[in-house]
């Protein structure tokens, strides 16, 4: 009987082994999922704060790009007034010079159709 007791005392031996090295590799397996959580947040914070300072150099960028259209825009807003003035000062000479030569040719046409008819033209 005491080999008996015997064999049973050593199998509790060895199961309460077992159970000391699970409890002690559940705590390592919580310490490094604890550890690998830190980890995680830790990376997100960095590629956050890389995101926020990526967005903002980009609008920075995009600012800079909408400041130079305005500019060119500008640029361009000048020289079509510019343009224009110069267009409306062109025809101010223009124009009258050539409604003189309309009236002038259409004034010769008209003498000559009244002629044919055989009105005479006032003087």
């Amino acid at each position: 009987m005491d080999a008996g007791y015997s064999t049973v005392r050593n199998l509790l031996y060895v199961v309460l082994v077992l159970v000391v090295l699970s409890i002690l590799s559940n705590f390592y397996v919580a310490s490094q999922l604890a550890h690998n959580s830190d980890e995680l947040a830790s990376l997100r914070l960095l590629l956050q704060k890389q995101m926020m300072g990526t967005a903002f150099t980009q609008a920075q960028q995009l600012q800079q790009k909408m400041d130079a259209l305005n500019q060119s825009a500008s640029g361009i807003d000048a020289k079509m007034k510019k343009a224009q003035d110069d267009f409306v000062a062109r025809m101010n000479v223009e124009l009258p010079k050539m409604m003189d030569n309309y009236v002038k040719q259409r004034s010769g046409m008209i003498e000559k159709q009244i002629i044919q008819k055989g009105l005479s033209l006032p003087r």
